[in-house]
């Protein structure tokens, strides 16, 4: 077992200015709003093309899963009516038209969901590797709206800015027409290929799932299933909520894409969570080191050890420094 195993990072003590709870929200409970209900398929990355040595880079060898059940009938209406007191809140950027991302830090009832012990167990079963609550809270509990105009999509093909997380269903994806999740069974460079030679994804690769109802859910390694949200034919009402995940093995390569979240987000919030992460990142690894102090005379051990801690120092400090000079990386609609 990894000596590397970070202990979850508390929700943050203060609110960002402009951000406050929403008054009259429901109360989560985990006895009466959970249903959580183990997938009948697990597609490893395997099967999606991906090379013996791109899988080992990963923290799990899990692609995706078939629908599986997270909430209950109340939990879901629950959620629902969140969900809509947030819509007020929605932005847009070079992806998606309408989302609020944040809203962990505007309802805690949302806050609480993604963060429950009892979801993070079961999606940590699930693929294979030990889990934690995403210490980015903007990566928690994302929620995805439809546009305005009927047809466009709600949001492009593309790969996730991070590892692990769930897409559930909101509101009742039977009770409109169009709005299906998609995802491609093959690999990410697969699809950059077609895109740069200016072709169509195969067809055949591109699978629906079908979700039965609202508060079910497909759980994906989202950095490397490229994926997209349809836009609805006729009017409707769609929503959706992604929640993330982190490896709680931070021996595993951060994959923050502060470059992309900088683009997306409140600048000074995207920065300062970003800062929060990498300092957890470094005390957790120093925590472990401390713990597993012994005598040695292996200078050269000790001191790669402190040029790997300067490494990611430095690397942290070059991302903050580059913020903005990034583009929206998408793969397009079709």
């Amino acid at each position: 077992m990894s000596k590397y195993l970070a202990t979850a990072l508390s929700f943050p003590a203060e609110l960002p200015d402009g951000f406050e709870f929403l008054e009259n929200e429901p109360v989560f409970d985990a006895a009466r709003h959970l249903q959580i209900e183990m997938p009948e398929e697990v597609i490893p990355l395997s099967d999606f093309g991906y090379s013996e040595a791109e899988i080992a880079e990963c923290p799990t060898g899990f692609g995706v899963t078939s629908i599986f059940r997270i909430l209950s009938d109340e939990g879901a209406a629950c959620l629902l009516d969140v969900a809509r007191k947030l819509e007020d809140f929605t932005t847009s950027n070079a992806r998606i038209s309408r989302n609020v991302r944040g809203g962990v830090y505007r309802s805690k009832f949302l806050r609480d969901f993604c963060m429950c012990p009892e979801v993070t167990q079961a999606v940590s079963k699930i693929c294979g590797v030990k889990l934690l609550p995403h210490t980015l809270p903007h990566q928690l509990g994302h929620l995805n709206y439809n546009p305005v105009d009927v047809g466009e999509n709600v949001d492009k093909w593309y790969v996730d800015t991070l590892r692990i997380d769930f897409v559930l269903f909101v509101t009742d994806p039977k009770s409109v027409s169009g709005g299906e999740f998609e995802y491609y069974l093959g690999t990410k460079h697969e699809v950059a290929e077609l895109k740069k030679a200016g072709k169509s994804l195969d067809p055949e690769k591109i699978k629906a799932p079908n979700m039965p109802g609202p508060g079910y859910a497909v759980l994906q390694q989202g950095n490397m299933v490229v994926h997209r949200a349809k836009g609805l034919t006729k009017p409707g009402e769609r929503i959706t909520l992604v929640n993330g995940y982190v490896p709680q093995d931070i021996t595993f390569p951060d994959y923050t894409r502060f470059d992309q979240l900088y683009l997306v987000d409140p600048k000074n919030i995207a920065a300062s969570e970003y800062s929060r992460h990498m300092m957890w990142m470094a005390r957790e690894r120093l925590e472990a080191e401390l713990s597993a102090f012994e005598f040695s005379e292996d200078n050269q051990k000790m001191a790669d050890c402190f040029e790997r801690f300067a490494q990611m120092m430095a690397n942290t400090a070059a991302e903050l420094r580059q913020a903005g000079n990034a583009e929206v990386e998408h793969f397009g609609d079709e």
